[in-house]
Order: structure tokens, then C-alpha cells, then sequence
């Protein structure tokens, strides 16, 4: 910056014993200097002021992006979008409320938790690449399906895994009177399996880790895999444990006739995916499910849970809406929610044992879903 000449005078004023004192400034200068200043701190002002606009703007257009939440979505339209899989023929079934089975209830477990309401609830059978398709998208609330939790899933399509619904592996299916004692033991045999899957190469590990001798029989289809193995052209059918008893269930006269043997050789978690764009409508679902499993460790039922209600337990006070959860209000949801889920559809185990359990067409044992108590995987964090 240039100063006006006033500045660049440099007077002298005199002290005592002759000498001067140098004055680089007159006071015209001094009052120019004064000016600058103010206008550079009137310009620093602006620049804040401009910064703060472009935030406070951009926060908008965020927001306007977004859009209304999940959870306000729902609300509007008075019902919970839900993405179900179509070929679970043993499992889910059309009924008296629509589509009923185990996977299909935990729909009706987040209507009941948000609208108060389990037939509030719209159900659409997919194949499961186009329901992940759709809760990227946006056009349903939540996907529950037999469908496994990966990396990739997460990683590529923007998806998240609210709650772990069962925790299934691979698994073998038998001709009765094919196979006697554990498959460990059973020296040579042929397996049945899909070609171009991680079922095959489970298939293969399996076999090498225990010296087995069997032959892997492959094919391009389920479908030809499945009819090879009912026209017992293979001893073993392996695929999902939840699939051969979905299988054994729907596809046979005599169920009886089959054998699912406990063994499992991989990780299969299924899971409620919901999107990632709305952190606050994955909580709501994922606890939804959670407050089945704190229901059935503290042994509260659709029957019973009304007894519960004067419990000392500060736990079982705030699952059931007596004591109110700090947030509780600021999420969207009331008091009472927990205490809807269960009176609706129950808790965990009763859900279990409704669509899968050993009274059930499915007639599975609990395995790995029973609670981690009970020597299971099943578990939620504290209700706090």
C-alpha cells in the first residue's frame, strides 16, 4: 500500500542536551494509518460475514438434498416399506395379515415400534441383488431377507447392516438311510454343489482339512443341482443351512425323507440391511430388533409383559417405557415403543419358534440363535 507523502515526512522534535527525537509520522499521517486500519477490520468483518452466508447456505441446500427423514416418510404414508425375499417358500407364506414368516415379522416389528400398528406394513418379494437395489435407492425402508452380510455389500451399494436376524452357515443335506453319524466320519460320497460360488470352495476346504474322499459333483444351476440330488444322483446336497430347510419343507411330499445334518462349515450372518443416508432410521430398526432379544434374556413375552411394568429392574423399567431412555424423545419415538414390539409380535425366541422352531414346518433347532447365555450368538447391547 502506498501512503499519501504526509507520511514519509520525518520530523524532529527537540529534547534536552541538543538532542532530537525522530518522528517518522505527522499527525495527518497518524490519522490516515487510522482510516486503513478501520477499513481493513470493515473488510475482515465482510469476509466473515460472506463465509458464514456460503455455510449457512450450504447447510441448506444440504438439507433441501436430503429431504424429510425415514422415519417422517413413514409417518406420512402411514406404513413401512419392506423388501422381502421371494423364493423362501418354507419360511414365508401368504396369510391371514399377508406375507407371515421370520423374516417378514421383524417388518412388522419396526411398524410396530414407529407406527404402532403390525399390519402397517407394505411387503414386496425380491431377488435379493434388486431389494439391495432398492434400499440404495431409496424406494423401501428396510431389505430382511436370507441375506448374508459381506464387505462388499457394504463397501459398493451404500448399504448398511442394521441387526443380525440369524446366523446361518453352510450346511449338508442326506437321503435318509444315506448317512449314519457325522459326515466327518463318512469316507467317500458325492456332493452335490453350485459351480461359480464360495460354496463350492467351502466344499473343497472341507474336504481337505478332514482327508475326505468325495467327489464334488458341480453344476451351473440351483436348479440342477437340486434335481440331481432328488433323482439321488448325489449322497449330499450342500448349500445355506436355512436353504436346504427351506427346501426339505416346500419342495417335498415327505420332509421326513431328508436329513439336515448339524454340521456347518462357513459364516453365514443374514441380516436387515437399510440405507446409509439416514443414521437415525438405521438406529430405530436396528433397536427395534434389539428390544426382542432384551425381552427374551429377561424372560418378557407378548403374554406376560404387561406384569413386567412394575419391575425394579432399572433394565427391564426402560424397555418397557416406565423410565424413559435419555434421547428417546430427540429420535423420534415415544416411550412406549419397546413395550409395542413385544405385545405385537414378542420376543426373539418367540419368533423363532413361531416361524422356524421344532413345532414349526421348518422344524429347525435354535443352534447359533440362541441367546449368548445360552451358548448362542444371539445379543444386544445394554437397554440404556
Amino acid at each position: 500500500m502506498i501512503l499519501p507523502s504526509a507520511c514519509h515526512d520525518e520530523r524532529r522534535a527537540p529534547l534536552a542536551h541538543g538532542a532530537f527525537l525522530s518522528l517518522p509520522c505527522s499527525i495527518p499521517c497518524l490519522h490516515v494509518l487510522t482510516l486503513i486500519a478501520i477499513r481493513e477490520a470493515e473488510m475482515r468483518s465482510l469476509g466473515i460475514l460472506i463465509v458464514a452466508g456460503i455455510l449457512w447456505l450450504s447447510v441448506g441446500i444440504a438439507q433441501s438434498l436430503a429431504g424429510e427423514s425415514v422415519l417422517d416418510a413413514v409417518r406420512d404414508r402411514g406404513f413401512v416399506k419392506c423388501s422381502i425375499g421371494n423364493r423362501l417358500v418354507g419360511d414365508t407364506r401368504i396369510g391371514p395379515e399377508g406375507y407371515e414368516g421370520f423374516f417378514p415379522e421383524f417388518c412388522r416389528v419396526v411398524a410396530l415400534a414407529v407406527l404402532g400398528d403390525r399390519k402397517a406394513v407394505e411387503m414386496s418379494p425380491t431377488l435379493i441383488r434388486v431389494g439391495l437395489e432398492s434400499i440404495a435407492e431409496g424406494d423401501v425402508d428396510l431389505y430382511v431377507s436370507n441375506v448374508t452380510w459381506t464387505f462388499s455389500r457394504d463397501i459398493a451399494l451404500d448399504l448398511m447392516p442394521a441387526a443380525v436376524l440369524y446366523y446361518d452357515g453352510q450346511g449338508f443335506m442326506s437321503h435318509r438311510g444315506t448317512v449314519d453319524g457325522p459326515l466327518t466320519e463318512l469316507p467317500s460320497a458325492s456332493v452335490c454343489v453350485s459351480r461359480g460360488t464360495t460354496t463350492i470352495g467351502n466344499l473343497e476346504d472341507f474336504i481337505a482339512r478332514h482327508g475326505l474322499d468325495w467327489a464334488i459333483v458341480p453344476f451351473e444351476s440351483s436348479q440342477g443341482r437340486n434335481d440331481a440330488f432328488f433323482s439321488r444322483r448325489c449322497d449330499l446336497l450342500t448349500t445355506d443351512r436355512f436353504a436346504l430347510a427351506t427346501m426339505r419343507t416346500s419342495s417335498f411330499d415327505n420332509p421326513e425323507d431328508y436329513v439336515l445334518h448339524d454340521e456347518i462349515i462357513s459364516k453365514e450372518p443374514l441380516v436387515a440391511y437399510v440405507s446409509t443416508r439416514d443414521m437415525t432410521w438405521a438406529t430405530i430398526v436396528r433397536w427395534a430388533i434389539f428390544a426382542t432379544i432384551v425381552a427374551e434374556e429377561k424372560g418378557i413375552t407378548r403374554d406376560n409383559h404387561a406384569a413386567y411394568l412394575d419391575s425394579p429392574d432399572p433394565e427391564i423399567r426402560r424397555l418397557l417405557g416406565v423410565d424413559v431412555v435419555e434421547g428417546t424423545e430427540a429420535s423420534g419415538l415415544d416411550a412406549a415403543w419397546a413395550r409395542r414390539v413385544i405385545a405385537g409380535a414378542g420376543n426373539y425366541g418367540e419368533i423363532f419358534e413361531r416361524y422356524l422352531g421344532a413345532d414349526s414346518p421348518m422344524g429347525l433347532d435354535r443352534g447359533l440363535n440362541r441367546l449368548w447365555k445360552d451358548g448362542g450368538l444371539i445379543y444386544a447391547p445394554p437397554f440404556r
